[in-house]
């Protein structure tokens, strides 16, 4: 076996993918997987098979740590390092590599398909733990109004800005990317992006709300702190796809609130059928008159509102609220 098959083996890149490895990983960083070879090495270890000083070993499994690399845990208070996976690499490499959008499209979107594909495996036993009530260690994702954000992000500390992962991979849009907002405990010495203040997050979200992005939030905000918000649209999220695709909504992502419309305000603008992303608010074959103009009716399928809240906060005539939904519903 060769030194790249073995380095595919080990490091589970997809076969499309070999051709463009020089866009993912150095020769440095294909010498150190296989010198992990399927094992968790300490630096010291890895100084040994390398033939270099302590030092240089510990600096390159920081390196390769931080980059997504390889992956670590502390045994007997010491810290023992192997490899990640492409998956792992992918992600990082999206939102951080300098050289990713200069792989073809046609690449690009067979790594989208193939990452999705993974996530939505990944994510089965999860989801079976949470459609059977089943206790889980990382709470749902839900939307929050718009209105309630200030208050979430007046209630942390510190405020990480990263790009979205899942814009970043599907591109099935034009929406911005550098829109996800991690917080305090959940920021960790991988989450890299940079530091915000609570006024420039605030106008993030307000930024990405104006460009039709939803807000995601972990479901338990209010009882164990805010995680993140990922400002989300319904072409490129991985788990808006997902919820999609399974038919998990209610479950994940959980639904807090509804849309609600007073027909007698209602102008049937339409606005809101551009608005919102899984057709709640849609265009009928029935048609009104209003203010002498005919035009298509608008109808609402409670069923597939989501509770983003985009739709009431576009709406000029004030004809949509958002109703909170109670614990029973």
């Amino acid at each position: 076996m060769s030194k790249i098959e073995r380095f595919v083996e080990l490091f589970a890149v997809p076969e499309f993918v070999i051709p463009y490895l020089s866009y993912f990983v150095s020769e440095k960083d294909i010498d150190l997987v296989l010198t992990l070879d399927g094992g968790k090495l300490s630096a010291a270890e890895v100084a040994a098979k390398l033939g270099i000083e302590l030092k240089q070993a510990a600096e390159l499994l920081q390196e390769a740590y931080l980059k997504n690399l390889a992956n670590r845990e502390e045994q007997d208070g010491e810290l023992r390092y192997f490899a990640a996976d492409f998956y792992d690499k992918l992600d990082y490499q999206c939102k951080f590599g300098e050289n990713y959008h200069e792989l073809d499209k046609s690449i690009r979107n067979a790594l989208d398909r193939w990452c999705y594909d993974v996530y939505k495996e990944g994510m089965k036993p999860y989801i079976a733990q949470l459609t059977r009530g089943e206790a889980v260690a990382r709470a749902p994702e839900t939307f929050e109004l718009l209105s309630n954000l200030d208050e979430l992000m007046d209630s942390v500390h510190k405020i990480s800005l990263v790009p979205c992962n899942c814009r970043r991979l599907a591109e099935n849009c034009e929406r911005p990317t550098e829109t996800c907002l991690a917080f305090d405990d959940a920021i960790t010495d991988r989450t890299h992006g940079r530091e915000v203040s609570k006024e420039e997050a605030k106008e993030i979200v307000k930024m990405a709300h104006k460009n039709g992005l939803m807000h995601q939030v972990n479901s338990d905000w209010r009882e164990k702190g805010p995680s993140w918000i990922c400002n989300c649209c319904s072409c490129c999220c991985y788990p808006l796809r997902l919820a999609q695709e399974e038919g998990s909504k209610g479950v994940f992502p959980v639904i807090k609130y509804v849309a609600v419309r007073d027909l007698e305000q209602c102008t049937h603008c339409g606005i809101c059928t551009r608005t919102c992303q899984f057709s709640a608010f849609h265009r009928t074959e029935e048609e009104i008159v209003v203010k002498g103009k005919t035009l298509r009716k608008v109808g609402f399928d409670l069923e597939q509102c989501y509770g983003c809240g985009l739709c009431a906060d576009s709406c000029p005539s004030h004809a949509i609220t958002m109703q909170q939904l109670s614990a029973k519903d």
